[in-house]
């Protein structure tokens, strides 16, 4: 009896899940809330709190109900099911986090890059232009750059920007002091 219950357990959140999965990559929908002047976000930026639980109790039913069968000790069939609800719960967040870590945040000014350390990707000669790699609100970025020193700036070298001049970012080389 307890075998069907856990069966239907694991059909109704697993379906739950799929549909709010595929309403939230379809439609964009998110369920974020306020909770005074704190703002709870349940489901940008990861798996969410309401996917997360439905993930957890689909998994763990499911196993449960799969080792229960072949075994005779209830206690080792919630074991096994709750490791096993962490991992599917640690596995979908992980995969979350790296499909969003490519997000890219496309409000940004050039005006951003100044203050931030980068490296040179094409050299910089002395009267003229290379390209710079810098984060730029957590997006590296390759900008076009110039220098105002008299020596060329070569590939590789960490760089520092210090102003902008219409497309192009002004860099200074880095001096670390290594004692």
């Amino acid at each position: 009896m307890i075998l069907t219950y856990l069966t239907y357990i694991s059909l109704v959140t697993g379906g739950l899940l799929i549909l709010l999965m595929l309403i939230s990559l379809i439609g964009g929908l998110d369920l974020d809330f306020d909770l005074g002047d704190t703002d709870i976000d349940t489901d940008a930026g990861g798996l969410g709190v309401i996917k997360g639980g439905l993930t957890f109790i689909s998994v763990t039913s499911w196993v449960m109900k799969l080792v229960w069968a072949t075994q005779e000790s209830p206690w080792i069939a919630i074991a096994i099911g709750v490791f096993a609800g962490a991992a599917a719960l640690w596995l979908l967040s992980y995969l979350f986090r790296l499909l969003l870590s490519n997000e890219e945040n496309v409000n940004w000014e050039m005006t951003d890059a100044v203050y931030q350390e980068g490296k040179v990707y094409l050299r910089i000669p002395t009267a003229g232009e290379g390209i710079v790699r810098v984060k730029v609100k957590g997006t590296e970025r390759e900008l076009k750059a110039k220098t105002r020193h008299n020596r060329e700036i070569k590939t590789g070298e960490v760089i520092l920007v210090t102003d902008t001049e219409g497309e192009y970012v002004i860099v200074e080389p880095v001096v670390r002091n290594e004692f």
